[in-house]
């Protein structure tokens, strides 16, 4: 098979898209579904390997990840996620106007807005950790790909090694997490 023949893993565009959906669903759904869709990914109550930690790469596009952590810091203090005062927590200047689109874009969705009560938060929120998990895999077998092309040949087994307890602990984090939010 060709790489004109190869199917992306996920598109660009439509990763994105997902990313934001998932931001707004978590913005405009009901404070109990928000808070409970961020603990069952984020929360600090459960072991570290079957939780995703705050500076995981979860969200491709910067912006997101920013939302993403303000919503976060919102949900630990026990504040409501509202579009208004997600942007009004964000009290950097210059870190409110980077986000502006995207926080434009969740207060004002062009899409198909989230579904009430947040029925859609967990759905998105599996998906969203589905896309980081594929993302991971890609970036595993680059990494030893590298690996063989660079490393003396007695060290490609400890690489090997290595990637693969990083490949064990993403599957848990992947695993409870997703087990949680079916809980959601």
């Amino acid at each position: 098979m060709s790489d004109d023949e190869r199917p992306e893993l996920y598109p660009v565009d439509d990763t994105i898209r997902l990313e934001l959906e998932f931001l707004t669903a978590l913005t405009w759904g009901p404070d109990p579904v928000t808070a409970a869709a961020v603990h069952a990914m984020v929360g600090t109550g459960f072991p570290d390997d079957t939780r995703l930690p705050l500076d995981t790469a979860l969200f491709l596009r910067p912006a997101h990840a920013l939302v993403f952590a303000a919503i976060v810091a919102r949900v630990d203090d026990g504040a409501p996620v509202t579009p208004t005062l997600l942007a009004e927590s964000l009290t950097d200047p210059k870190a409110r106007a980077g986000l502006r689109d995207v926080l434009l874009e969740i207060g004002a969705p062009t899409g198909q807005g989230p579904l009430p009560g947040g029925a859609d938060v967990p759905h998105l929120a599996i998906a969203v950790v589905d896309h980081w998990y594929r993302r991971g895999y890609t970036a595993l077998v680059s990494r030893m790909a590298l690996a063989c092309e660079e490393s003396p040949t007695d060290e490609l087994a400890d690489r090997w090694t290595a990637l693969t307890g990083h490949q064990q602990i993403a599957h848990r984090r992947r695993s409870e997490v997703r087990r949680r939010l079916t809980q959601v």
